[in-house]
Order: C-alpha cells, then structure tokens, then sequence
C-alpha cells in the first residue's frame, strides 16, 4: 500500500504527460487513414499517404527544408560560438555590455524581425536596396530577401542568441589552466581554440547544433513571412497551406497527418541524439575545484575589430529592424521610405489599433493564455524534475521523455492535432477557446521547462530533503518547504521565458485561431498577410515594447540565480 501511495503521483504525472504529448500525436496517425481526416469518418483508406507520398510536392519541399534547417543551424553555429568565445574567455573590450546586446534581440519575434527585413531588403521598397542602388548607381536592386538565401539570414539572427546562451555556461566553466599551460608551451591563439577549446567543448557545441536543427525543422515565422510568397515551401507553411488554404476549399487535415507521421519520427529520433549529447557533455565538465579562476585570452590586434564584428551583429539584429519598423508604423501607407516621405509621418496607425475593439480582445487573451501557460509550465515542469532526478522509480525516465518530446513536433502540427483532439473529444468544450491555446503552448514549452529545472535539480544536495524525511516530513511539505524555495530562481526564470515566447507564439495559435481566441500574434499575420505594413508595423512596435520589459526581468532573474 505504501509503495502504491508512493508511486500514485508518478504515475498521475505520467498519464497528465501522455494526454499533452501521445494522445494528440496518436488520433492525428489515425486521423491520417480516413478519407477526409477525421476520425468521424467511415472506412479507412490510405489514399493520404499515397497523396502525400507519391506526390510532386513532398521532393522539393524536403528539399528546402533540409537546406533552410543545415543552413540556419550552421550560420546561428558559427556566429554563436565565436560570440560565446569572444565574451566568455577573451579580453573583449566591454564584455557586461556586449553579453546584453547579445540577449537583448530574444525581445524581438521571429516574425517581427522577418517583416523588418522584408522591409530592409525588399527589390520593390527595401532601404538598404535603394540606398545601395544609390550608393553604386545600379538599376536594379542587388538583394532579394525572397530567397532561401534570406530565409537563412535571418533564421540565423533569430537563433543565434540561443546559441550563445546554450554555450556561454560551457567556455565559462572549462578550465583556464589547460590554455594558460599551451600559451606557456608557445602555442598560437588558433592553435589553443582547435586543438584544447574546440574538442573540449565538441559535446556541448553538437548538442546546440542538434536543438537548433530541430528547431529549425519545425519553425514557421520566417518560413511564412519571407518563403511563402514566393512558394518556397518547408515542411511547416506546406502544413499551414494544406490546413488553411488547399485547392479544394476544405482543410486536408488527412494530408497533414500522413506528413505529419514522418516528420514526428525523425524529429523524436533527434530529440533522443540531443539528449544523449547533453549526458555526455555533463561528463567532460573541466571545471577544477581550488583555485579556479578564469583569465581572459588576450586578443592582441584582433581586440577591437571583434568588438567591432558584435556591434554589427547588434546593430543587423535589434537597431535596423527596430528603427525601420518604427518608421514604417509612422507612415500613412506602405511606401518606400525617402527623406520626403519623412516629413508625413503620423501616430494615425497607432492611434488606429490602439482604438481598435480586435485589440482589447487580443491583448486580454493574450495576456490570459500566457499567464495560464507560463504558470503550468513552471509547476508541471517542477513536479516533472522532482520525480524525474528524485524519486528511483523505474519509469522516471519515461517522464522525462515525454516531456521531451513535444519539441520535435512543429508547432501547426500540434494545432492540427489538437484540432483532431478537441473535435473528437466534445465532453472537453474547448475548441476555439483560449484554453485550447493554453493546452497547446503547455505542451509545447514542456521541453524548454523540463531542461532547465532538471539541471537545477541536479545542483540541489539530498541532505536537506533526507533530513526532512528522517523528521517525519512527506513528499508534499518536502516539496513546498524545501525543494521549491531552492528551485525558485529557476521557476520563475522558466515563468518568465515562457510568458514571453507565448506572448509572440505564431504556428500554433494560426492554426488554432477562431473568432473568440484572437491573441497579439494573430493579429499582427492578419494586418500584414492582408497588405497593410504600416498597421502591422504599429502591433509590433507595442509587442516589442512588453517583450523588451520580460527579456529584461528573464535575465535579472537569470543573474539572481547566478550568483545563488
């Protein structure tokens, strides 16, 4: 009886866990062997599979999408560890400033900064092109961010802060004593970095690089802005076209889900790879008990070229998108942006969506299902992490994977699945509510929670709670008295980097988007797929505002918990 009691919340978490992450994935493979995928459907067919399969749509979309995720992954790769190098382990002028420039562009939506260099570099109005046929005299402007090219660029912008914060922890940790003995042996600066700090870290760089492929297979913002106006296709806009804008007028749901079945596989078959990489990159951990001290590698001639290289990244990343979208917020119509037209500018756009009924909606919604979110993400992620590093139960690790896996679903694939789900299950009446958007983003950041409490609980010594426990203490007052006073810090950093990306979540809240659960993201696709820049513009003005103020109290808190 006392193993039962002890092992009912475990098992409690688990079934809470399989609803979230299994029971979605599981009626949407169904949903795929009926004819018009729903499960409502008599007969069962595999005509979606042959149409998915055997298609001419699924080749070159793969295609891109391998190009688009090996692209992105490499460019955010190399700039993110060069950064975290610069700033961790070398005497970089202004290293406290530089590591805020570095974070401050997480404020700014995936979607936001591709609408800013669709307005930077566009052949029809871009700035930077007209300013370059200018410049150069040409006739026709040398830069197209409709391109795979462009998906890329600013892909990589999007994830190279994660880079850097995924890294910086390591080079800051890894044992100066090894670069001090080859500096003292006469070895060059490169030969240090390839042969001492490249291999030491190899483990922690490819399990960046295998989260950041992932992320980049299932992401739909950039993809959306920039590639499907001119029909280039990946894996999650094809998605969204099947879903929302197919031939025949009705959602090929049964299209989807056939798609959606090897996607899932090679995504789980990746999050398994990250994991076992992130195992192994805790075992090469060189950080050295008494007297560790960091010393700086001296950049000699290359100091301030470096400082110059960040300030450019800082001013391609946050300073232009933010002052072309501002600029562009001002204007009566979308145009090219001329000293001429500087002289009409108008607070007419942000007059107009501030006195917008839609807007009130939107941002009550917004402000509701991100707080929902953020706060079941925060405590499931808790329990999960407790149970998970813990307890000794034999399936605790089964917990972990199922938290794990929602990261290798795209986001309109949760949507679709979610679709299936709530049409299936009518008892749970939350279809086109906001607590279908509440259920969603609760699966969906799981993974993000998960990873960082389980590495805060891995810090916490057991004495406290085996002491607790001698004294008579349960699970529960253990729990509250103990573990989470402790883990608090990172609690709310999880609260805080939860109630921000909700905030700007684009994928799934399209997909899920009725008329009653209108939030700030879908507000800001609808102003700018339907043509008005300038109104979109003044949405993403205010909504980086707010996620300006939560990146900024994300990272006090993170620097809080540092220094604890």
């Amino acid at each position: 009886m006392g193993s039962l009691r002890r092992g009912l919340p475990l098992l409690l978490l688990g079934l809470l866990l399989a609803y979230l992450a299994v029971v979605p994935l599981v009626l949407l493979t169904l949903s795929s062997f009926k004819p018009e995928g729903f499960l409502d459907d008599e007969g069962w067919v595999l005509d979606n599979w042959r149409a998915v399969y055997l298609g001419r749509d699924l080749w070159p979309m793969l295609r891109n999408t391998v190009v688009f995720a090996l692209g992105s992954t490499a460019a955010a790769l190399l700039m993110g560890t060069l950064l975290a190098w610069l700033v961790e382990r070398t005497d970089l002028p202004g290293r406290g400033i530089v590591r805020v420039m570095i974070v401050l562009p997480l404020a700014t939506p995936p979607l936001l900064l591709a609408i800013a260099w669709v307005l930077l570099l566009s052949p029809r109005t871009g700035f930077f092109n007209f300013a370059l046929m200018d410049l150069l005299g040409l006739q026709t402007a040398p830069l197209n961010i409709f391109s795979m090219g462009g998906m890329i660029f600013v892909e990589a912008m999007v994830l190279l802060p994660s880079v850097y914060l995924m890294l910086a922890p390591a080079f800051r940790n890894m044992d100066p004593n090894l670069e001090h003995a080859a500096f003292v042996s006469g070895a060059s600066v490169w030969t240090v970095v390839t042969r001492i700090v490249l291999p030491l870290l190899r483990p922690a760089i490819l399990a960046a690089a295998v989260f950041m492929l992932i992320v980049c297979l299932v992401v739909f913002d950039v993809p959306g802005a920039i590639g499907m106006p001119v029909r280039v296709f990946v894996v999650s806009t094809l998605i969204y076209i099947w879903a929302t804008e197919s031939p025949t007028g009705l959602p090929l749901y049964g299209q989807v889900a056939a798609l959606a079945a090897l996607f899932v596989v090679v995504l789980v078959g990746l999050g398994v790879v990250y994991q076992q990489l992130s195992l192994q990159g805790q075992r090469f951990a060189t950080v050295s008990g008494k007297g560790f001290r960091p010393r700086p590698m001296p950049l000699g001639r290359w100091r301030w070229p470096a400082a110059a290289m960040v300030w450019v990244y800082f001013f391609l990343a946050t300073i232009a998108p933010l002052a072309v979208l501002l600029v562009t917020s001002l204007l009566p119509f979308q145009t090219r942006i001329t000293w001429e037209v500087l002289g009409g500018l108008t607070w007419e756009n942000h007059l107009a969506f501030l006195g917008n009924p839609r807007l009130v909606l939107a941002v009550k919604n917004t402000a509701v299902v991100a707080l929902v979110s953020a706060t079941a993400v925060a405590l499931l992620s808790l329990l999960v992490s407790w149970a998970v590093v813990r307890s000794k139960a034999r399936g605790r690790y089964v917990l972990d994977l199922l938290a794990f896996l929602p990261m290798g679903i795209p986001g309109v694939m949760i949507g679709v699945a979610l679709i299936t789900v709530y049409l299936t299950f009518t008892a749970i009446p939350i279809y086109g509510t906001i607590w279908i958007l509440v259920v969603a983003y609760t699966t969906t950041f799981i993974a993000y929670g998960t990873r960082t409490t389980n590495g805060v609980m891995l810090q916490l010594h057991r004495d406290l709670e085996e002491a607790a426990s001698v004294a008579g203490a349960g699970y529960w007052r253990i729990l509250r008295r103990i573990v989470l006073p402790l883990a608090l810090p990172a609690v709310v950093a999880v609260w805080v980097w939860v109630m921000a990306h909700a905030a700007r979540e684009l994928s799934t809240a399209l997909m899920l988007h009725g008329r009653n659960n209108t939030v700030i993201s879908t507000l800001l696709w609808n102003f700018w797929s339907g043509g008005d820049g300038p109104r979109a513009a003044a949405v993403g003005v205010w909504l980086m505002v707010a996620l300006f103020l939560l990146v900024g109290c994300w990272q006090l808190l993170a620097r809080r918990q540092e220094a604890r």
